[in-house]
């Protein structure tokens, strides 16, 4: 009877450390590379960011999609204190563009922390509930976290407006503190989330690794195309409900619940972020030379989103 007990415990466990979220759709598209048509040329453009949205991507739920196709996609990006994402486009014939003709990089310079092309995007109005954030990524083939334990890649942010959802680290956070989800890796080039919250000991985030099973962290590596999704969903005021989950490639790999983020309604999302940042402060923990990361088909969204296809 004991050894029946332990392995009715064991087994989900290593089958999976991530629990899917009730109702969440399966997160594969097929769609074929190039792009077709978008099937939602037709209706009216309420989202921001390129206009020809995403075959599958449902148009009211979408507030940014993004394909870097425009020599002038900044311009319709709203943001508040940094710049838009990208500091470049590449073409075809490259495979550094995921879907479409173009794809943006953002490029760490040696022994710099923060990359050119970081940026941000801010919804016309804050979410008080659940958002997603999905991108396509792509490491430059031979990039290397040197000696940095953490590099940032993207970030949900919330504060009691905007100008409270910027900085913040190192000091221990009250009811009207701002809070930052990060999904990051580390030198082994492992997923996982950096999260600042009401209940954290002291001033520094928690960190939360991101599995594929209980053997099995969830890694990227250079030279392929990944599809990275983010979920925050805010608690209610006063109480323990927040949840964050990740997605590689369709697949869940890591579910945090019970986070209190904030303690008043107040406290919203703000703004969505790509920074591929080199967590530290020193010379030694910055990017180890000139590198980029490609970025592509960028979505922000009030439901699930989901991969276009699978890893090429």
């Amino acid at each position: 009877m004991k050894k029946l007990i332990f392995l009715l415990i064991i087994l989900p466990i290593l089958l999976g450390c991530a629990r899917n979220e009730v109702n969440k759709p399966t997160l594969e598209k097929s769609v074929y590379l190039p792009l077709a048509s978008s099937e939602t040329r037709n209706y009216p453009v309420t989202w921001d960011g390129s206009p020809n949205l995403e075959p599958g991507l449902n148009p009211k739920d979408i507030l940014l999609f993004e394909d870097f196709e425009d020599d002038h996609y900044q311009q319709r990006w709203r943001v508040h204190w940094n710049p838009v994402v990208g500091a470049g486009t590449v073409e075809r014939p490259s495979k550094y563009v995921f879907a479409g003709n173009r794809s943006a990089y953002l490029e760490n310079k040696e022994r710099k922390h923060e990359a050119d092309g970081a940026g941000e995007y801010v919804p016309e109005i804050p979410i008080d509930d659940v958002a997603y954030f999905r991108i396509y990524l792509h490491l430059q083939d031979g990039f290397s976290t040197g000696e940095s334990d953490q590099v940032k890649l993207i970030s949900m942010r919330g504060g009691v407006d905007i100008e409270g959802s910027y900085g913040g680290a190192g000091k221990k956070l009250t009811e009207t503190s701002g809070f930052a989800v990060d999904l990051c890796i580390d030198n082994s080039r492992s997923l996982h989330f950096y999260y600042y919250h009401l209940d954290q000991e002291g001033g520094w985030g928690d960190i939360t690794y991101c599995k594929l099973s209980f053997f099995r962290s969830a890694k990227i590596s250079p030279g392929k195309w990944y599809c990275l999704e983010l979920m925050l969903r805010n608690n209610i005021p006063r109480q323990k409900n927040g949840q964050l989950s990740a997605w590689l490639d369709g697949k869940l790999i890591g579910h945090v619940e019970k986070i209190r983020f904030r303690a008043i309604e107040k406290v919203k999302i703000q703004r969505f972020a790509v920074y591929n940042y080199f967590g530290g402060s020193d010379y030694w923990d910055a990017s180890p030379k000139d590198q980029r990361i490609y970025i592509d088909n960028l979505v922000i969204s009030r439901k699930p989103i989901g991969c276009l296809i699978s890893n090429p």
